[in-house]
């Protein structure tokens, strides 16, 4: 009799009160697949079963999301300039977690050449970027770095390259009017632009910089420091969401049967073609969050070199891998689907 009064009242203070609101958090995202971890752990309950209350927030380009988390959540984007000049200014955030980087076998980043330069002869090595005019989305992204990469393989400089700033589909528009002649292009606009028939991918960036950090996630420091229960859910959710990600790939893409539920996401949200995203090569991404921190520091330093960064900004303020440290502890190791 005690056990069912206890179970009625339970019952109908549950009914009377409600039951306890998810926890909101506000994420900001840029509209690009390598968004899809995010997505994932949306539609697959993955947030919801943390008793979390995820909120997208639109921006059309990681920087303009950058000065919102001062205030903000969540974001995520690249390590640039403007990133690090930000944190000069007093917007803290914390890098917290993986979220796509470049690996052997995977070709998701590559040197983009257009192709009558190559079928002329007149690009044959990356040596030939000498003189040149290259694509890049704005100034102080970490695309310069990779460039500085890949003159320093060639054996020239970097200042023999001119680069021309532009968004990624007007780089594909100027490779096709010869106003442009090459790129560091990412998925899917590498896919598109060789669809288009006018550009090559000549090789991957991985041959002379491997293991970059394209993208990473971004804790504001006043979530991470104020919300830390909030912050440990959600990064367990965004590795469920990586892990489920990395479970639908076949050969570094998403084909066949098991990647179908994941191509439907990328599909709905991003409003790519369905032949284009079995098409497009993957990014890497790490199932435990794991930053690779040497390109981390090989961009930062970069930055220095050229007198880019204004403030007084160390990398140990920078990077926190403690929460997906915790994260993947209590998730355990990642194994395939099906092994």
């Amino acid at each position: 009799m005690r056990t069912f009064l206890s179970a009625t009242v339970a019952v109908f203070l549950s009914q009377c009160c409600g039951a306890a609101a998810a926890e909101r958090i506000n994420v900001a995202v840029i509209g690009s697949v390598v968004d899809t971890p995010f997505y994932i752990a949306r539609d697959n309950d993955f947030f919801k079963n943390e008793d979390l209350d995820v909120n997208f927030v639109s921006f059309d380009s990681g920087a303009k999301a950058i000065v919102p988390l001062a205030t903000g959540d969540i974001g995520s984007g690249a390590l640039s300039v403007a990133f690090y000049n930000a944190m000069g200014r007093g917007v803290l955030i914390r890098v917290v977690a993986d979220k796509g980087h470049t690996e052997r076998g995977y070709y998701y980043q590559s040197i983009f050449v257009r192709k009558d330069l190559i079928d002329s002869g007149a690009f044959r090595t990356l040596k030939d970027l000498k003189g040149k005019r290259m694509g890049f989305a704005a100034a102080g992204v970490t695309a310069l770095s990779v460039l500085n990469e890949a003159t320093k393989f060639a054996g020239i400089a970097f200042d023999d390259v001119e680069p021309v700033y532009m968004s990624f589909p007007m780089q594909i528009i100027a490779l096709k009017n010869k106003a442009i002649d090459a790129s560091i292009l990412i998925e899917p606009a590498a896919t598109i632009a060789a669809n288009e028939g006018f550009g090559v991918r000549f090789m991957n960036t991985e041959e002379f910089y491997p293991d970059d950090q394209v993208a990473a996630v971004f804790y504001s420091d006043r979530f991470a420091s104020s919300r830390p229960d909030a912050a440990h859910k959600f990064m367990k959710a965004y590795l469920r969401g990586i892990r489920a990600y990395n479970d639908a790939l076949t050969d570094r893409r998403l084909i066949g049967v098991k990647a179908q539920k994941v191509a439907d996401i990328i599909t709905s949200n991003f409003r790519l073609n369905p032949d284009l995203v079995a098409q497009m090569n993957s990014p890497a991404l790490d199932p435990d969050g794991m930053l690779r921190t040497d390109s981390i520091r090989k961009d930062f330093t970069f930055f220095q070199s050229k007198g880019w960064l204004t403030g007084n900004v160390r990398l140990e303020q920078v990077i926190d891998m403690s929460f997906a440290q915790r994260a993947a502890t209590e998730l355990g190791p990642y194994r395939p689907a099906g092994q």
